[in-house]
């Protein structure tokens, strides 16, 4: 601990050292009394003994550090104090309390057995000394619980990472169970609906028709747990070709054009830059990142709303890939500033339980709570990034949501998917 030199002169405070060691159970007495007496300590059991064997270790330091100088036996009463009191429950403010009621002790007895002249000497070095032992003990206290705090943290992020590891896995074997008898399920209602195409009846027809989409929005789920295990531990593949981005937009687009006119959205598209030619990255992934941040507009935008699709490239810099956005704006609900950290957590969601059953595209209807971290996941692998902007979340007014969708320009096949998207953020030339 750093030392603050004591006011008096050496032969003052070896006297007054070896006094103190005299008066040892004079002083103990009062001072463990006065601990009892203080509202709280007469709570704990073991007090007295606590009391009196902290008395020896800091009395025993305190004595040595006057008679000698030496600070190392004062330091080490010091941390062994802090390290008991805090196993038993103490707070900071009990330890420093401790140590000053000895001092106000020592101090009594000094101004009773000493001159008026030669007692504010003592007093002096005495005050110096619990200075520097105060501040000793308020950082070993502390160290103490950050150490403690530190262990805490580390047990529990090992508890999450388990916690994840078992989730992932669990998904990971059910979406692989899951998909074979959904396979096996699509083909015999195909095999059926083209049997009957000409001999059934209508409600037949209907009902095989709800057979068949209900396996397919199934199988989509499935599809989706098993893209989020694959992210999970990062095995996510990439089929790469050369993909005109515009032409996957305008079959999504097609995909959704019933959802789209069921629930009267205007839908707006940006012409693609001239400049943009086709580039390199995977047609089938792309399909499904658009697929999902389109749907999640038409969700969450009221009827007769506004979505607005466009396409942009991003200002050219040497040396470094360039990249093109994808920024798909809606006049929905919005969404709530405490929500947007945790919007691409698998599963998180606030949508009502009850309306899971409806389609996915329906106003504020269900999912599963895992397509924006399937699209996060995705474009990173492309090596792009995804970010989501909104005023907050507002029902009446309608605040909307931006969505953008940065992707690299690659002309070569990657030879990986190094991320040198930071340079480009908060860029574009959009207007």
């Amino acid at each position: 601990m750093t030392t603050t030199p004591l006011r008096s002169d050496t032969t003052q405070r070896s006297s007054l050292g070896r006094w103190l060691r005299v008066q040892a159970e004079a002083i103990a007495a009062p001072w463990i009394s006065a601990l009892q007496a203080r509202r709280g300590y007469s709570e704990h059991p073991a007090e007295p003994a606590i009391a009196n064997e902290l008395f020896r270790e800091m009395y025993e330091g305190l004595t040595t550090a006057l008679e000698t100088g030496r600070y190392a036996p004062l330091d080490n009463s010091i941390a062994a104090i802090t390290h008991a009191g805090r196993d038993q429950g103490y707070q900071l403010n009990d330890l420093l309390s401790i140590v000053t009621t000895l001092k106000s002790e020592i101090w009594q007895a000094v101004i009773v057995a000493y001159p008026a002249e030669e007692a504010l000497s003592h007093l002096r070095s005495i005050d110096a000394l619990f200075q520097t032992a105060l501040s000793y003990q308020a950082r070993v206290f502390t160290d103490l619980t950050q150490k403690e705090l530190a262990s805490e943290l580390s047990k529990a992020q090992q508890q999450l990472n388990k916690l994840d590891q078992t989730k992932s896995r669990f998904i990971s074997i059910a979406a692989h169970e899951l998909k074979t008898p959904l396979t096996l399920i699509q083909g015999y209602s195909d095999m059926l609906s083209r049997e009957l195409s000409n001999t059934a009846s209508e409600q037949v027809r209907s009902v095989l028709s709800g057979l068949d989409g209900g396996a397919k929005r199934l199988l989509a789920t499935v599809n989706d747990m098993i893209a989020v295990s694959m992210i999970d531990v990062q095995a996510l593949t990439l089929n790469y070709q050369i993909v005109s981005l515009p032409h996957v937009l305008q079959i999504v687009l097609n995909d959704l054009r019933g959802n789209i006119d069921e629930r009267q959205l205007h839908f707006k598209i940006e012409p693609a830059p001239a400049a943009l030619q086709p580039f390199y990255a995977d047609p089938q992934r792309l399909y499904q990142v658009l697929g999902y941040v389109i749907s999640n507009s038409i969700k969450y935008t009221p009827d007769n709303g506004t979505i607005t699709v466009g396409i942009y490239l991003l200002p050219a810099l040497e040396d470094v890939d360039r990249f093109v956005e994808v920024r798909v704006v809606d006049t929905g609900i919005g969404i709530d500033p405490e929500d947007l950290p945790h919007i691409f957590e698998k599963f998180y969601g606030k949508t009502d339980i009850s309306r899971h059953s409806s389609s996915r595209t329906k106003f504020k209807g269900g999912g599963t709570g895992l397509g924006l971290a399937v699209v996060r996941g995705i474009v990173e692998a492309h090596g792009g990034k995804v970010v989501i902007e909104s005023p907050g979340y507002d029902e009446e007014k309608c605040p909307g949501t931006t969505v953008r969708i940065l992707l690299p320009v690659r002309y070569q096949p990657p030879q990986s998917s190094s991320d040198k998207l930071s340079m480009y953020e908060g860029t574009s030339n959009a207007p």
